[in-house]
């Protein structure tokens, strides 16, 4: 079985791109305490980052341009790409369909991906299409209202 962190390498070497990770995130790449390698069967990821981005940083993709935002929870370092002009969030393991990500992790917490996802996600416009880590997209318009029942009842 592949895991994400072996395939990345390569996807880039098949499809070229570069290995983009949140500075926060950066230690822990090769450190299987944070990483959890030998959860997954792996005794050692050798795996490095072209970039380290930060908040509010922006790439291309294309002629697209994608803004970074830093949302951590998940894990320490987690971000999603926002692209303005499509309208369109990738929110990785920051939120899902219906629910947000594990916050169960070396580095996660549940009052950060909360935080995140109220300050970074919930003021985008309401057409904002998500495409998260897994499973179905959504819209921004659908999830508000679940997020906004469930916060009360966290804390």
């Amino acid at each position: 079985m592949e895991t994400i962190l072996v395939g990345v390498t390569k996807l880039k070497n098949k499809c070229g791109g570069k290995i983009l990770i949140h500075r926060q995130d950066s230690q822990g790449l090769n450190n299987p305490e944070i990483n959890l390698t030998p959860y997954i069967g792996r005794e050692k990821i050798e795996l490095e980052a072209d970039s380290r981005v930060d908040d509010e940083d922006i790439i291309h993709l294309g002629n697209l341009p994608f803004k970074i935002f830093h949302t951590p929870g998940h894990t320490k370092g987690s971000t999603i790409l926002y692209c303005k002009k499509e309208k369109c969030l990738f929110s990785g393991d920051t939120l899902f369909r219906g629910t947000w990500g594990r916050t169960d992790l070396p580095t996660s917490s549940r009052e950060d991906i909360i935080k995140s996802i109220e300050e970074k996600i919930m003021v985008l416009p309401d057409e904002t299409i998500i495409y998260p880590g897994h499973g179905m997209m959504t819209m921004l318009k659908e999830e508000k209202p679940i997020y906004l029942e469930l916060k009360p009842k966290l804390f």
